[in-house]
């Protein structure tokens, strides 16, 4: 984990950017996917949750393969460079904001497409479904939607941390599949996944505004994954496995006992 920590932060700017916008968009393309197979179950809303469930980790997952650059990923990955003093807090934290506009410019971006290819919501129960989806999500109160936040990042930080334990492709995708699949199906915020459910409902004439969606999902819920990721995953992750950590450098219990040990006193009697 460290390892790719460093490499992502100490990437230019340029690459940071870049990566970013590739990951918004295809995190917009697993939602709108999950859009499709959720409107098809609209007024079944475990069938709904189940559907979308299934295929949003699709962007997910491809973000994991290609290594491009996901806001609520990389709340983790700050936490050891951070904290063990390879990487200055302003540079973290330039990492930080730059993942997330470009993730917003990303996911915005490519909800715009698709709200203005005139054919995916033209009819209903489609069309209904995007403007219902956003205007729930702006309805939230902020320590609900704060707590969806730490659940949704808790969950997509896990299956980063686990792809992480192996080579094998297929293992990867598996890795990420369920825990994104699990979040999505009981109702948790992503924030970057909000960034096209809730854009794309506002697009086709949903109620809330952009102002709505800023400040009763956005923010509430951004500060939620930051806190999932960066303090259920992160930090715990630094505590148990970084050498620099405090708990790291104690004892182990074992090492502990074989310390307090004392030898027994031999006499040499032939002197």
């Amino acid at each position: 984990m460290c390892a790719t920590a460093r490499a992502k932060l100490h990437a230019p700017w340029s690459h940071q950017a870049l990566h970013g916008l590739l990951a918004g968009l295809y995190i917009g393309l697993g939602a709108m996917s999950a859009n499709l197979a959720e409107a098809g179950g609209f007024q079944l809303h475990e069938t709904q949750m189940l559907l979308g469930g299934a295929v949003f980790p699709i962007g997910l997952i491809a973000i994991l393969l290609t290594g491009t650059n996901l806001f609520t990923a990389n709340c983790m990955y700050v936490v050891s460079p951070l904290l063990n003093g390879a990487v200055h807090p302003a540079r973290a934290l330039g990492f930080l904001m730059v993942s997330w506009l470009a993730n917003f410019v990303g996911a915005v971006g490519v909800a715009y497409f698709l709200a203005h290819l005139g054919e995916y919501f033209d009819n209903e129960p489609a069309k209904a479904f995007v403007q219902h989806n956003a205007a729930v999500k702006c309805s939230f109160a902020f320590w609900v939607a704060f707590l969806r936040g730490v659940g949704a990042n808790t969950l997509v930080c896990l299956g980063s941390w686990q792809a992480l334990s192996t080579d094998d492709t297929l293992a990867k995708i598996f890795s990420m599949w369920w825990p994104a699949f699990t979040f999505t199906a009981i109702s948790f915020e992503h924030c970057i996944a909000n960034m096209f459910y809730v854009s794309i409902g506002l697009f086709e004439g949903a109620e809330p505004t952009w102002a709505d969606f800023m400040f009763h999902n956005l923010v509430p819920v951004t500060m939620g994954n930051f806190v999932g990721g960066a303090l259920f995953l992160g930090l715990v992750a630094y505590l148990t496995y970084d050498a620099a950590s405090p708990l790291a450098s104690m004892p182990s219990r074992s090492e502990a006992e074989r310390a307090e040990t004392v030898e027994p006193l031999t006499i040499n009697t032939h002197a």
